[in-house]
């Protein structure tokens, strides 16, 4: 493994979620599945089985982006320009990896939109789930003497120029790239698939720069979803609504 593999996987590595995070047990092994809102219920607190759903979605995307991440890694892809086949079949290993990458790609940005349905809860904004998309929820939330800060960091995020620099540092852009890629594969033609036509000229990039760029935008994804998250223990703490452990709720 280069150390343009080796440094991206210890990124992502260092990821990990608290299942318990939401949960509230009853006894040891038995907590509380979930409840539906009441017409008399005050509206004006956030949904905590809501935002336990979303939590348990986000945990179920984490795992299997990673499962996808380490499978590709397991293939090795080349690090080096000089074995890359800009033409014709690709490598065995190659092939395999651009596999688990695309399902990368999916899924991360399945994950971003889970990130703007926990602020949507989060913020009390009450806007209709399945009308939610992340690059114009944010977009919308960045506008105006009423902007949301975090939403205003995100959409920057979003539209951030291309810039790329070493193996083994963050790149900017990610998102943009990965937004196209991902466009690419359900509009037009496979990225990976190299021609020259009236309907489209691509090159195919190697899997390696691919898989470096939408890891870091699965780890940007990550790091604002743990802000909000932060913020949800923080305001709900002394209510003790959002217990951490177990043993919390035996008490």
């Amino acid at each position: 493994m280069g150390k343009s593999l080796e440094w991206i996987k210890s990124q992502i590595d260092s990821i990990s979620y608290d299942e318990n995070m939401f949960r509230i047990y009853i006894d040891k092994d038995k907590y509380i599945f979930g409840a539906i809102p009441g017409k008399n219920v005050n509206t004006n607190k956030v949904d905590y089985f809501a935002i336990s759903s979303v939590y348990d979605t986000i945990i179920d995307l984490n795992n299997k982006i990673k499962y996808s991440f380490y499978m590709a890694a397991e293939c090795k892809p080349s690090e080096s320009l000089k074995n890359h086949r800009w033409f014709g079949e690709l490598q065995t290993n190659e092939s395999l990896a651009i596999y688990y990458i695309e399902n990368m790609v999916y899924r991360t940005a399945v994950l971003w939109d889970m990130l703007a349905q926990l602020c949507n809860l989060f913020w009390q904004l009450n806007k209709p789930i399945n009308k939610i998309y992340a690059a114009q929820f944010f977009n919308d939330l960045s506008q105006g003497k009423k902007a949301m800060p975090l939403a205003i960091t995100i959409h920057k995020y979003f539209i951030q120029e291309e810039k790329i620099g070493n193996d083994t540092e963050p790149w900017e852009g990610n998102h943009k790239y990965i937004k196209d890629y991902r466009d690419k594969m359900m509009h037009r033609n496979s990225p990976n698939i190299s021609t020259l036509s009236s309907f489209d000229m691509e090159l195919r990039p190697p899997a390696i720069f691919v898989l470096k760029r939408v890891t870091e935008d699965f780890l940007k994804a990550t790091e604002f979803i743990n802000a909000v998250l932060s913020e949800i223990q923080k305001e709900y703490s002394n209510l003790k609504l959002f217990p951490n452990t177990k043993e919390d709720n035996n008490v």
